[in-house]
């Protein structure tokens, strides 16, 4: 076939410069002839052409049907393309199992006893209520904290012993048989909050003792967190010693807040802070299912001030300081006070305590993948982090968060309530010891804190 390129590039030789040498022996074999005989040798080249390209696509076809076939005969070359088709498939399947399972692993596997919470397993609340009333009996004091400010370190010893005598007492409400088991708790930690030296931090902000100080009508609201916690106790513990000081701190704090127009109540000089408002008003609240007391006029007064004066119309979010004369927002609207305060209204006024509440959960709320957090600032605006809040990352706060799950659990939003458990669970760690759990990052204080807002109930 070789051959007849160049007897038919000839045609044009002498119009170009001389070929290759390789040519000169072919035209020694084929010299040139007539025209007639060249127009026969072309047609006949053509038809070899053709016949060569026929020729081919049959062998062509036969290779093919040959290596068909014998793919046929040999299984090996099935099993090699399978096995190659069934490696890549699992590589797409183990890759695709494997991004599922970061993704929504860790949500199924932290803060999985979410349901065990909500439907008060005595198992799972026992856990946590142990390591708490083991925090009680170790005499938990402002050595254990070290915020840098003598009054916060105060605050946090004192918030121990209340938030833990709420948890406690909540455990007991649901579980009845296990009343001897913490009665001790209970009453060590009534004990020290009805101790003077407890609140060292507030009479070096008033110049008095505030529970030598109740017939002065003035400030101290952080003892609404007190009789609160007294009263919760009393009521798992009637003999409790502390009862005739329950009644006196709540008789007391409902003068306070009776001689205010706003119910304003002074928790340091010029402080006024709603959240703190809230815990006054749910210790009257309890106060009054416990003891036949009727505040309904009082409390009804005090809950439209927090809704037309301190909550903040497009958020929901309540205003975490107020200014002592005239009631208006010192502070912007914050997660944290506004967690806390639905809480204690849930002991005074259910229909605010949802409010708030709602506003946390439903415009509030972070989602990641199943990891719920709450928003410290309200939404649309943006603010740093303090003691109340604690670290605020991305907008969202650990103490909004925490506290948030008592909202959740009184709404029974199993939803809510189990994103922010997984949130809490990741980054509170709990550690099993022996039959207690604990979450190690909270200490003392975040342990009570978390099994009060765990086990909230409808009063």
């Amino acid at each position: 076939m070789g051959l007849w390129r160049p007897s038919v590039q000839r045609a044009d030789a002498d119009r170009t410069a001389p070929l290759h040498a390789p040519l000169v022996p072919t035209l020694i074999a084929h010299p040139p002839s007539s025209p007639g005989r060249e127009a026969r040798d072309l047609r006949e080249a053509r038809d070899l052409r053709e016949a060569r390209d026929v020729r081919e696509a049959r062998d062509l076809r036969e290779a093919r049907d040959r290596r068909d076939v014998g793919d046929a005969r040999d299984p090996r070359a099935h099993r090699d393309a399978g096995s190659l088709r069934f490696r890549l498939t699992r590589l797409v399947v183990a890759g695709a199992l494997a991004l599922a399972g970061a993704l929504y692993g860790p949500r199924v596997l932290v803060g999985a006893d979410a349901e065990a919470w909500l439907d008060d397993d005595r198992a799972t609340e026992v856990a946590l209520a142990d390591a708490v009333a083991d925090d009680v009996h170790a005499h938990v004091t402002t050595d254990a904290f070290h915020t840098g400010s003598v009054r916060f370190d105060g605050e946090w010893a004192m918030g121990t012993h209340q938030m833990a005598a709420l948890g406690l007492a909540q455990v007991v409400l649901a579980h009845p048989e296990l009343a001897d088991r913490y009665r001790p708790a209970l009453r060590e930690a009534a004990h020290v909050l009805a101790d003077p030296s407890t609140y060292a931090f507030g009479e070096a902000a008033w110049g008095a003792a505030p529970l030598d100080d109740l017939g002065a009508d003035r400030g101290h609201a952080y003892l609404g967190y007190v009789a609160l916690a007294l009263g919760m106790a009393r009521e798992v513990d009637p003999e409790l010693p502390e009862a005739a000081l329950h009644d006196r701190l709540v008789e007391a704090l409902a003068q306070r807040l009776e001689a205010s127009a706003l119910g304003l109540v002074e928790t340091y000089p010029g402080e006024v802070y709603p959240c703190d408002l809230a815990s006054i008003a749910g210790a009257i609240g309890q106060h009054d299912r416990l003891t036949g007391g009727d505040h309904a006029a009082l409390l009804a007064r005090i809950a439209e001030v927090h809704r037309t004066h301190f909550v903040d119309a497009r958020s929901g979010y309540l205003a975490q300081s107020v200014d002592v004369a005239t009631g208006a927002p010192r502070d912007a609207p914050r997660g944290s006070g506004t967690a806390l305060a639905a809480y204690f209204w849930s002991f005074a006024d259910r229909a605010l305590s949802r409010e708030l509440g709602a506003a946390l959960l439903e415009r509030g709320r972070e989602d990641l993948l199943g990891f719920w957090a709450i928003r410290e600032h309200a939404p649309g605006t943006e603010g740093r982090g303090d003691i109340d809040s604690g670290p605020v990352l991305f907008g969202v706060s650990v103490s909004a968060t925490g506290f948030a799950l008592a909202s959740a659990r009184l709404a029974d939003d199993r939803d809510a309530f189990a994103g922010l458990l997984r949130t809490a669970t990741l980054f509170g760690v709990p550690v099993a010891r022996g039959e207690s759990t604990r979450f190690l990052s909270g200490g003392p204080l975040g342990n009570a804190i978390l099994l009060a807002m765990m086990t909230a109930r409808p009063s």
